[in-house]
């Protein structure tokens, strides 16, 4: 990879995002580490959201307006944006979400300070639609264990929300994930810092600094509804073949890949074995549910 253009990339992706979005782009120009870059990519929205994003980046060479001319789903739209990225940073920030100012100042002095961390994060506080706080959240994503099978088994039994994606991370590490997957199966971000963690340390900085919002608008909002994540990760009406053994294959894979030592992939690898063991229910259910689809059709 050539020298970045740019120490800081932050990628942006919306779709039908006008009611939060500039918000959202504003407080992203208030950092006060300056040296970024702002990657928006526009999911083929219907709203004012194309117009608004190009009367921003007409005002500020920081930021690019990227269209889709279809939906290709939150996945595709989350791959593209790191694919555009020419920074030696990375972060996701939604079109809906806020931070501090202060965000990439103190998560990038704390990768510098700390090469073995391949992610640093705030606190998180929840907001809603008008702003209002509504809670503090405790991601408990602070992984700085020296051990790459204590960092892995520990992130299992902590994770809830991925609010740390929205921190910042390495490129060196993040180039080496499969990113958000291709769609075939639900929360790919979960899988993403799963994999991520098999790259290097996450560092909390105890301050809030990113401002998570709920909302019923959101594309995201309900995760028990299947039809909705199914159109928000794929951007059509794909149906998810066996997505919890999919999961899991998918930890499997990232396992293999990674660098380290043969031992530490026997450990880990066995623990998602036992998972898959665990799931066996739901993933007998599953094909179940695809045999009998199949028969319908």
């Amino acid at each position: 990879m050539s020298s970045p253009l740019v120490k800081i990339s932050v990628g942006m992706p919306v779709y039908n995002g006008e009611e939060y979005l500039e918000s959202a782009i504003q407080a992203t120009l208030k950092q006060t580490y300056e040296d970024f870059e702002l990657i928006v990519s526009d999911n083929a929205s219907t709203d004012r959201t194309e117009s608004i994003c190009r009367d921003f980046a007409e005002s500020d060479s920081r930021i690019r307006y990227v269209r889709n001319e279809k939906n290709i789903g939150a996945a595709g739209n989350y791959n593209q944006l790191f694919r555009l990225a020419r920074g030696e940073y990375f972060r996701w920030f939604n079109a809906d979400d806020l931070c501090s100012e202060f965000l990439h100042e103190k998560c990038l002095s704390t990768l510098e300070a700390h090469p073995d961390a391949v992610l640093a994060y705030g606190k998180t506080d929840i907001i809603d639609g008008n702003d209002r706080f509504i809670e503090h959240y405790e991601d408990n994503l602070d992984l700085q264990m020296d051990s790459v099978v204590k960092r892995f088994l520990t992130f299992f039994h902590v994770v809830g929300m991925t609010n740390v994606i929205y921190g910042l991370m390495r490129r060196s590490a993040l180039q080496n994930t499969l990113l958000m997957g291709n769609g075939s199966f639900p929360a790919a971000d979960t899988n993403l810092m799963g994999e991520l963690t098999l790259y290097g340390k996450f560092i909390e900085i105890p301050e809030i600094l990113f401002y998570r919002r709920i909302h019923e608008d959101a594309s995201s909002w309900d995760r028990n509804n299947t039809n909705a994540q199914q159109m928000f990760w794929t951007g059509g009406n794909n149906k998810y073949v066996m997505p919890t053994l999919k999961k899991d294959l998918a930890y499997l894979r990232a396992i293999l890949r990674s660098p380290n030592g043969i031992l530490e992939k026997l450990l880990m690898e066995t623990y998602i074995l036992r998972r898959i063991f665990w799931n066996r229910r739901l993933i007998w259910n599953e094909s179940l549910h695809c045999i009998q689809s199949d028969k319908n059709s």
